[in-house]
């Protein structure tokens, strides 16, 4: 017996309206960060690196905890970190409607779908990066299993390449300490996240070559831990092939 697909979900616009922002900046300074910073304490290495864009950008790292997000938006400079998209699985949180509404008003989460059907999400995050959004997005496309990084998916390189912005790496620390897929209560441990430069496109280059050179630029960042992988989970509990495109 066949049963009807569930309908695609679609980002909603409220999160973008001025009085939402304002009030997730206020949450985010107020709130989120310190507490953040009550039981993971940040440090952020070479930001200068990310001053110097002009516009949007695609902010991509290693994916080892729910908390990268935050880090990540804590680290950006505020003109990027109140006009940035958090990509998230649209099969996730978004099947919660009170998860989905909260983290659109804490991190304004954008849903793409895990396995195919990305392309027109995708397409909407170019129309905002060409309006001067950013977008982070976590190109293993799943939280790794053992805190190494796994392979990159192709997704933030059609982002970059698409809309003519930059992919800017980091590499963030100690958050599967803190907090990984496998554990329900944070725990005390310091995170550190380290940019790179920013990155674009060379002559001749699609869309695999340049996400493996971000991948690899990330793994540069992570320095001996980089040399490690997380092995891809197979068979029934694979998550599919086209997670982030």
């Amino acid at each position: 017996m066949e049963t009807a697909s569930p309908p695609p979900v679609k980002a909603s616009a409220w999160p973008r309206a001025r009085p939402i922002r304002a009030a997730r900046a206020l949450l985010q300074t107020f709130l989120i960060f310190p507490l953040m910073g009550a039981f993971s304490p940040l440090t952020v290495v070479d930001r200068y690196r990310v001053k110097v864009i002009k516009g949007g950008a695609v902010f991509v790292s290693n994916h080892s905890s729910a908390l990268d997000a935050v880090v990540m938006l804590q680290a950006v400079p505020n003109r990027f970190r109140y006009r940035a998209f958090v990509v998230a699985a649209a099969d996730s949180i978004f099947k919660r409607k009170w998860e989905a509404t909260l983290t659109e008003l804490l991190i304004n989460t954008f849903p793409i779908p895990r396995a195919g059907g990305a392309r027109p999400a995708l397409d909407r995050l170019k129309e905002h990066l060409a309006h001067r959004w950013s977008v982070v997005i976590f190109p293993e496309g799943t939280l790794s299993r053992t805190g190494n990084i796994g392979t990159f998916k192709k997704g933030a390189a059609i982002l970059a390449m698409d809309a003519g912005v930059p992919i800017v790496p980091a590499y963030i620390d100690g958050l599967y300490e803190v907090f990984p897929r496998f554990r329900r209560i944070p725990r005390r441990h310091a995170a550190s996240i380290t940019f790179g430069h920013p990155m674009t496109a060379e002559a001749g280059e699609d869309y695999d070559q340049f996400i493996a050179r971000v991948e690899q630029a990330v793994r540069t960042l992570a320095g001996p831990k980089g040399l490690l992988r997380d092995d891809p989970v197979t068979g029934s509990q694979a998550e599919g092939s086209n997670y982030w495109y």
